[in-house]
């Protein structure tokens, strides 16, 4: 296997490494929330350095779990929905 394919089974036995530098360089986006401030607090709770993060990652779960509880049963279809094909 060469080309792009090689690419993506190196990049697949290195995930460990991907995802802790991932990791990393978001802790480090959120750390610098609390020294630069980037803007005027417009609401109350966004004068805490972090809170978008954290807001996100709040609001991300809450989709997901909607989705996955509420919407995912309205539109399921049964395997053999559409027959044989």
């Amino acid at each position: 296997m060469n080309g792009l394919g090689a690419l993506f089974e190196r990049l697949k036995t290195q995930y460990k490494a991907w995802r802790n530098f991932f990791f990393v360089v978001l802790a480090g986006l959120v750390g610098l929330n609390f020294v630069i401030n980037t803007h005027e607090p417009h609401f109350g709770l966004d004068k805490y350095p972090g809170f978008f993060a954290g807001f996100g990652l709040i609001i991300g779960l809450v989709m997901v779990l909607v989705m996955k509880k509420i919407v995912q049963p309205l539109i399921a279809r049964k395997e053999d929905h559409y027959g044989d094909i």
